[in-house]
């Protein structure tokens, strides 16, 4: 046979395995079958008593998408990784979920640092993510396909420092914070307001998220006798930061971010004899969701994200009733959305990020904490 006709052949072969490939690729966008979605929230290591309520949430989502007969006759089919809040734990699930899953959308992830690594990556695959609590400013530059019903520390930064000059009374702070996509970002929002409003930054420290003992950190936040420290920390830095604190008998009162908002914190705070005031996002949960949730983890708490996270399916599912799996007309129909969930009212602006955000403070006694504002 002439070689030119045996090329052809080949051409023909390889050309229709691509096509193939690329058919197999796109199932989970058409068809009849189940429609994947993605979650990457913290399942192991820090925030792990967080991530597995938020997950316990989704769960709750779509069993009862599916069982209403999910979205335009097909199910969801979520598939759960694990982002262990780390950037390599998180990127590796993403991955997974985009490249060998095919999933057309992404519940996650919690921490910021977990989304600010994968979703640069989802933003070129054309991949909607919906973030129930990552918080960070810089989030809001990420891409079209980019959402999170949950408030910007643009918001929160600038709450907390005047939550602390006004109302606290503060005029010297000293900062102890992760150096993470999270930790830097609200924590230079707070500095930049605290100053405009003739606050007094006396010390400043960064470690990573890693970190497990603060004890320099703390002697150098104590020699500057601040009136607060803030700690805008994730939870086994602020269990480890509360407990030194309590050893080197800082008097200086602590005020946090919403990291803390992690009902174990409040159990492990409880007879350290220190004033723990924290941020965070204020929901409008509702009686009928904390029924569900708790009857699902046999647990009495509901943590930072976890309604969120149970709006953050509804919204893509009822997004999906028009849109379909088309990327773009899916951005396009959630970013429209006008949602009353379990958390509040929800509405998006041109970045993804929530039009709204109020904010509530929490103080830590008795093993539990408390709105006092």
């Amino acid at each position: 046979m002439n070689k030119w006709i045996w090329a052809l052949i080949v051409i023909i072969i390889v050309g229709l395995g691509w096509w193939a490939i690329g058919f197999s690729g796109n199932s989970a966008q058409s068809g009849t079958g189940p429609i994947k979605i993605g979650s990457v929230l913290p399942l192991t290591g820090d925030a792990a008593s967080i991530g597995t309520i938020d997950r316990a949430a989704v769960e709750i989502a779509v069993a009862e998408i599916n069982a209403a007969g999910g979205v335009n006759g097909r199910q969801l089919e979520m598939i759960y990784e694990d982002g262990q809040c780390a950037s390599t734990a998180a990127s590796n699930a993403a991955n997974k979920l985009m490249n060998a899953d095919n999933v057309i959308a992404i519940i996650g992830g919690l921490c910021s640092t977990e989304t600010a690594t994968f979703a640069p990556a989802a933003m070129q695959k054309k991949v909607v993510v919906i973030s129930p609590a990552s918080s960070a400013p810089n989030l809001s530059q990420t891409g079209k396909y980019f959402f999170r019903d949950y408030p910007s520390d643009a918001f929160q930064g600038k709450f907390a420092a005047e939550y602390a000059y006004n109302t606290l009374g503060a005029r010297k702070v000293a900062v102890i914070y992760h150096i993470s996509d999270w930790g830097t970002g609200i924590k230079n929002v707070f500095e930049t307001r605290f100053k405009e409003l003739g606050g007094e930054i006396v010390s400043e420290s960064g470690e990573p998220q890693t970190a497990t003992d603060y004890r320099t950190d703390l002697t150098k936040a104590k020699a500057a006798n601040p009136d607060y420290i803030y700690t805008p920390m994730y939870p086994q830095g602020d269990t480890a930061l509360m407990k030194q604190a309590s050893e080197l008998g800082i008097k200086a009162k602590i005020l946090g971010a919403d990291g803390w908002d992690d009902p174990q914190l409040a159990k492990d705070a409880k007879n350290l004899g220190l004033d723990i005031l924290y941020t965070t996002g204020k929901t409008g949960t509702t009686d009928a969701f904390k029924q569900k949730l708790q009857q699902k983890t046999k647990s009495p708490d509901v943590p930072v994200g976890a309604p969120q996270a149970y709006d953050a399916v509804y919204i893509l599912a009822n997004a999906m009733k028009s849109a379909g799996t088309d990327p773009d007309k899916l951005a396009d129909t959630i970013r429209a959305t006008k949602y009353d969930g379990v958390s509040g009212h929800i509405e998006f602006d041109q970045n993804g990020d929530l039009t709204v955000a109020d904010y509530v403070v929490k103080r830590m006694a008795n093993g539990t904490a408390t709105v006092v504002q």
